[in-house]
Formats: structure tokens, C-alpha cells, sequence
């Protein structure tokens, strides 16, 4: 099974090049983050037609359409049941949360809060977060399996690495202790397990020479899961542009990919 995130930046301007990929590295289960599309407008039949089934969360009429969320999966698999769409109690506007159920795998895209402090000052900003984060503490601890198969997937603004820089968003204790506690409830976050040595080179993608990290981007989940972990990457082919896809737009950031060993969870 291969399970993957994907910042995309804008689902109906990237279609082609996301649906291209889809049939390059075929992945199973597909969360996306800022799609930017009204609930009219998200691609079901395009999608279906590459072979996916769609969940997407949009907020109609926010800014972007609340960003939007979605998770992606392939047809072959059971038919997904929507289990959760947005977090329940949720004060900051916006569609960062929808979860689904694929046989007995509970999968949930994820666009946590950034806070904007150009408009809320930075205290502002960061109470925003961390009160979504701990809505979403809150959520996985009394609603998901976390002793079955449950992940995570999709950015969660929280950079862990590297030295922690208390006035810039992102990079403060305050939020990586918040992230630590979504974790305490059992998760593992597969790609930096998989690569516990990854250090501070962050690069985004950016730059093929440096060394790679998902940087915000993070598939965590259950012990169940980690135990079935094969191989866990980010696709740099898919950060650049494609031969086949001339003058067609690519994302800013690349897809993170985690392979398992079993066929399904």
C-alpha cells in the first residue's frame, strides 16, 4: 500500500500535472492540502476518470474557499466512508480537516492553522494555532483507532528540527510542544522515523542538491502502521517541471510518500 501527501497548491491548475502523477507512481490513498476549490468546482468526474474516489472539504466563500482539503483513493480499494469532515468545535475558520474510512484504515488529510500574524500579531497568531492543535489533540485521542490502522497525513506547519525560534511561527517550543502531544497519543511520524538523521537541511524541495526533508509536511501514524513501513521519500521529480507536461504548472512543494509492506491495513 502507498500512502502519500501533497501541498497542491491549487487542485484545478495543478489537475494535470497531479493526474499525471497519479498514474506515474499510483498511490492508494492521496491527502491533499489547499485545493482552493468551491465544493461545485472540486474535480470528482476528472479524478474518478484517473481512477480515484474523492473526499474534499471546501468552505465555500472564505477566503480560498477555507484552503480545502481532500483525500484521493483508488478506486480498486473499498469504497471510502466519510467519517469526519472538519474538526468538531473548530473556532478558526477555514477546511483543514477531513477524515475517511478505506476497509479498516482510517485516513485524514490536514491543513493545520498558520495564524497569519501580518493580520493577528504574532500572540494572536500563535493562539489561533495552538487551539486548533489542541482541538485536534482533543478529536484523535476520543474519536480515532488509535490501536488499528489510523494516520494523519498533510501540513502541519510545525517545523521539529533545528534550533527553536521563539517570535517566528513555525519554529517555537510553544508549537512543537503541541505537535508532541498529537503524537504522545501513539502516532509516529513515518518519514522522520524512517530517517531519524535528517538534521536541519531544510530545503522544501527547492534545491536537488541538498539533502531533503518533508520539512511541514508529515504522514504520522499508528504503531500498527509503522510496524507495515517499507520505504518513506520525498518525490523531487514531482517538484520540477515534466517532460510530458509542457508549460503545465507544478506545485511548491513535492509529495511525500510512505510505502508499506501490506496490501491494505
Amino acid at each position: 500500500m502507498r500512502l502519500a501527501t501533497w501541498c497542491i497548491g491549487g487542485i484545478t491548475s495543478k489537475l494535470r500535472y497531479l493526474c499525471h502523477w497519479l498514474d506515474s507512481r499510483k498511490p492508494d490513498v492521496v491527502a491533499l492540502q489547499k485545493t482552493f476549490a468551491a465544493t461545485d468546482r472540486f474535480p470528482i468526474e476528472a479524478l474518478r476518470e484517473a481512477g480515484y474516489e474523492s473526499a474534499a472539504h471546501a468552505r465555500d466563500g472564505e477566503f480560498r474557499n477555507g484552503w480545502g482539503v481532500a483525500v484521493l483513493i483508488r478506486k480498486t480499494l473499498p469504497k471510502p466512508q466519510v467519517l469526519q469532515v472538519g474538526l468538531p468545535g473548530q473556532r478558526d475558520p477555514g477546511a483543514r480537516f477531513v477524515t475517511v474510512a478505506v476497509g479498516d484504515l482510517e485516513f485524514s488529510s490536514i491543513y493545520a492553522v498558520y495564524g497569519n500574524p501580518a493580520a493577528n500579531g504574532f500572540e494572536g497568531a500563535m493562539e489561533r494555532k495552538i487551539a486548533w492543535m489542541e482541538q485536534l489533540q482533543e478529536h484523535v485521542g476520543k474519536r480515532s483507532n488509535l490501536s488499528g490502522g489510523c494516520v494523519l497525513a498533510g501540513d502541519f506547519n510545525v517545523v521539529s528540527d533545528g534550533p527553536a525560534l521563539p517570535r517566528t511561527l513555525n519554529y517555537t517550543s510553544r508549537e512543537r510542544h503541541a505537535l508532541d502531544a498529537v503524537l504522545g497519543l501513539g502516532l509516529v511520524d513515518l518519514y522522520r522515523h524512517r530517517h531519524p538523521d535528517i538534521g536541519t537541511g531544510f530545503n522544501y524541495g527547492f534545491d536537488i542538491h541538498k539533502p531533503v526533508t518533508g520539512r511541514l509536511h508529515r504522514i504520522v501514524g499508528t504503531t500498527l502502521v509503522a510496524d507495515q513501513m517499507r520505504r518513506a521519500w520525498v518525490d523531487l521529480e514531482y517538484r520540477k517541471a515534466v517532460e510530458e507536461l509542457q508549460g503545465c504548472k507544478w506545485p511548491q512543494s513535492a509529495p511525500v510518500i510512505v510505502d508499506l509492506s501490506c496490501a491494505s491495513i
